[in-house]
């Protein structure tokens, strides 16, 4: 619908993998408040506060601080994230990344020096976790930002 978009706003990280196909790119030193949903990967280096809904994958860059719930296909974190996860496929924290909240996935990598604070359940998500919630939310609006009021934010058992 929008194409390919590279780099919105903020400055590029030296981190940035040239090599990779971004689909949307949130630079650092820019701030975006509201839910967003998307196809193929985007990149946070900024700060995003909100829901993500997603069928495929969302990094965290060093410098990106998210805070919402996410549901997506894959995530990896570099930096810093607060809420709860639902990945289909994986999480992955790796160093300086935090993560803080709980997480539903059943692959979970956490690499040495890397933080996690919280729960995580190892059970098999289906596959169709995001893709109804993306689904309806793409209905609903023909761009790609929409807010959801009434989400259901019930926790993980802690034990």
């Amino acid at each position: 619908m929008f194409g390919k978009i590279k780099i919105i706003g903020g400055k590029s990280p030296d981190s940035f993998d040239k090599t990779s196909e971004l689909n949307a790119f949130l630079g650092e030193g820019t701030k975006f408040e509201g839910s967003l949903s998307f196809e193929g990967t985007v990149r946070v280096e900024g700060t995003l506060k909100g829901d993500i809904f997603a069928k495929d994958i969302l990094i965290v860059g060093n410098n990106g601080k998210v805070d919402g719930e996410i549901e997506v296909d894959t995530i990896i974190i570099n930096g810093y994230v607060k809420g709860n996860i639902k990945a289909a496929r994986r999480v992955e924290i790796a160093p300086p990344g935090k993560f803080c909240g709980n997480i539903e996935t059943p692959t979970f990598v956490l690499h040495e020096g890397a933080i996690f604070e919280g729960t995580c359940s190892m059970e098999q998500i289906k596959n169709n976790l995001t893709t109804t919630k993306f689904s309806s939310a793409s209905k609903e609006t023909d761009h790609h930002m929409v807010k959801e009021k009434d989400k259901d934010t019930t926790g993980v058992s802690t034990h």
